[in-house]
């Protein structure tokens, strides 16, 4: 397998009460090492930002095989794979030791930032890049809402300048520290899965609003869940993000 992989030791400021691994730290840990990975190949992420070009989540599904604790050693393997058309792919695999701890699994879109044109995967070259075949994950990276689900508010947030990247809009990470804080009960859950749907962006002081609703049953049956939640926020009238978020009592 070619991947880049990077060294990380769990900080006691990325668990929550339970010392598990919060959702947020996870996503920082796989997408810091895709980071370092392209500031050391090409081309880099300073290198499209300067050609007016930009990597931008539309799909992400990370899967937890075993909790991650304060202080645990991880390493984080990445690596780009096969695309088509203007999607492309990357991978994540967090390991302690010789055991694979977490999987993650990617889709981005490249947009022109001035004309908001998306870039084909044939316009980009990214052959420098560790390249390999795409994980098989637990459950699918693609999925349908029911039609009938009954949403409830559960809150509203507004983006802050601590949130926004350099698109000015929140940055992927953030948003799941802001939906685990709305799943009922959560000091008593641990997450075996998190599945992010990207629709619309949010930019610097625009407003969030949270809906949640149950799903009928757990999604992630082969992570050991036992409920599983979905979220849709709106921003400016505009579906945001689709979350599903699945979890086991602690």
């Amino acid at each position: 397998m070619s991947t880049y992989r990077e060294h990380y030791s769990v900080s006691s400021h990325d668990v929550d009460i339970n010392n598990n691994i919060k959702p947020s730290s996870l996503a920082r840990l796989m997408q810091e090492t895709a980071n370092h990975n392209m500031r050391d190949r090409r081309p880099t992420y300073e290198g499209l930002f300067d050609n007016g070009q930009s990597f931008i989540a539309t799909r992400i599904l990370y899967e937890l095989v075993d909790q991650i604790h304060q202080y645990d050693e991880i390493d984080v393997h990445t690596w780009a794979t096969r695309g088509k058309a203007a999607t492309f792919v990357r991978c994540f695999l967090a390991k302690r030791g010789d055991e694979v701890v977490a999987r993650g699994y990617s889709e981005w879109a490249v947009v022109n930032i001035y004309t908001g044109k998306l870039c084909r995967t044939d316009e980009i070259d990214l052959s420098e890049y560790e390249f390999d075949e795409p994980l098989e994950m637990n459950i699918p990276l693609r999925f349908t809402l029911p039609k009938d689900i009954e949403y409830v508010t559960c809150g509203k947030h507004q983006v802050m300048f601590s949130e926004v990247d350099r698109n000015m809009h929140m940055n992927n990470t953030y948003y799941l520290d802001m939906v685990w804080n709305y799943v009922p009960d959560v000091e008593k859950k641990k997450m075996t899965s998190f599945l992010i749907r990207h629709r619309a962006e949010a930019p610097l002081g625009s407003e969030i609003e949270i809906k949640r609703a149950k799903a009928a049953e757990p999604i992630d049956t082969a992570g050991g869940a036992t409920e599983s939640y979905i979220f849709k926020t709106v921003v400016n009238g505009k579906t945001n993000i689709e979350v599903v978020i699945s979890l086991a009592d602690i």
